[in-house]
């Protein structure tokens, strides 16, 4: 039987998203790193690593360029160690990853980000040639060859590497079980999806059992102290993200607002992303929402008027005007494997976090779809925070999410 491997994990570095501790390297230099299903590489700062001194690393002459939601980074791509450290260890000699020298990670503190989708979402693009026209005397991507380093030259980099031939790197995770270190799933458990800031100060909110939760690598089922049966399994339509069809939302027992498909032949319209700290929804469900928040408590109207617009940084109105109590459930109907409806409910006390981003204030963790966001459902830790969510990757050919009720 193969290995299951339980890690801490904890929202305070990358402010309310969750990293893990790896160890990266000969040195075994100890990164938090952001686990992130909506995405598949391994990317680490490169002022938080040093690869010079990392006597594993063997370059190559890949790049990548990631853009995401809101920022992105670009990088040489080389293969390194690395290590994890839980009930027991996991040590996997050579991973492709991706050291961020241009752009910005828009991760706060995280030394950088694990991709846990599939490997359609890793793709490099091989600068050999570019090297070559260029007369440099160099074969590989490391040091940083170009000229663009900044936030705002990202474009002009996805631009130059444009005619360059790609190739589909093997994810972190997926490099794991093909190994046949662990199993072909991972389990998520969380409690915040904002950190809770504690009035006694950071070491409190650092030590606050609220902002820290479970990765399991290569399990699932097993794990029931940290769930209550029944499980519910939502398809997994493709093997990209873990996308999903949402068919409708519903404000309490108010009828439902159905969800639009997706376009063309692809039916799904979102995916589950354990690194979006929110759920963002196309602005005409996000709407509906709201006007039956305000069918359901006329007096929450003059509440939602104060819910600040989302400008990617996280922001509050006063803890005297949200008395969860006061409002509805929100429940989010997915596709399950067999046909079927699967309801998942997201409580008040998730979609709205209390002490944050400061003490004192309450974020509302719904957002409306930012303008440059294609139009989908972005399934996030507001969600989560509510169940055991196993992405069991084995079963059924592209997968499938099975939630149950989280011990909280």
């Amino acid at each position: 039987m193969l290995p299951t491997l339980r890690l801490k994990i904890t929202n305070v570095y990358a402010k309310g998203d969750y990293t893990v501790t790896v160890h990266v390297g000969s040195e075994a230099v100890p990164l938090q790193l952001l686990l992130d299903t909506g995405s598949s590489t391994l990317a680490l700062h490169s002022n938080n690593y040093n690869p010079y001194n990392d006597s594993d690393l063997t370059t190559t002459s890949l790049v990548q360029e990631v853009i995401y939601g809101i920022g992105g980074w670009a990088g040489a791509v080389a293969k390194t160690s690395v290590q994890l450290h839980g009930n027991i260890n996991l040590n996997l000699s050579h991973n492709y990853f991706a050291v961020a020298d241009a752009g910005n990670m828009p991760f706060a503190k995280a030394d950088g980000i694990l991709g846990l989708a599939y490997k359609k979402l890793n793709q490099a693009t091989d600068i050999s040639l570019y090297l070559q026209q260029q007369h440099l005397q160099l074969t590989s991507s490391l040091p940083w060859p170009f000229k663009y380093s900044g936030c705002s030259e990202l474009s002009k980099i996805q631009s130059l590497l444009a005619d360059y031939p790609k190739k589909d790197l093997t994810p972190w995770f997926s490099n794991i079980t093909q190994q046949g270190l662990t199993a072909d799933l991972f389990s998520f458990y969380c409690r915040r999806s904002s950190v809770h800031c504690n009035e006694n100060g950071v070491l409190a909110t650092q030590s606050d059992p609220l902002n820290q939760g479970w990765f399991i690598l290569g399990g699932g089922p097993e794990q029931d102290d940290l769930y209550q049966a029944p499980f519910f399994d939502v398809k997994v339509l493709h093997d990209v993200y873990y996308n999903v069809l949402l068919t409708a939302v519903q404000v309490d027992e108010q009828p439902l607002i159905s969800c639009s498909l997706g376009k063309g032949n692809d039916e799904s319209n979102g995916f589950f992303d354990t690194g979006a700290a929110g759920i963002l929804l196309p602005i005409d469900v996000y709407q509906k929402i709201t006007d039956d928040i305000s069918t359901f408590n006329p007096a929450l109207v003059s509440v939602l008027s104060k819910i600040p617009a989302f400008n990617g940084v996280e922001q509050g109105i006063s803890n005297q005007w949200v008395d969860t109590t006061q409002w509805p459930d929100l429940h989010f109907y997915f596709l399950g494997v067999n046909g079927e409806s699967i309801k998942l409910t997201c409580p008040p006390c998730d979609y709205w976090q209390c002490n944050a981003p400061v003490y004192g204030l309450s974020s509302f963790k719904i957002i409306p779809q930012l303008k440059h966001f294609s139009s989908q459902h972005i399934i996030g830790l507001p969600l989560l925070c509510n169940y055991y969510t196993v992405f069991d990757r084995q079963s059924h050919n592209t997968g499938l999410i099975r939630c149950a009720l989280a011990c909280r």
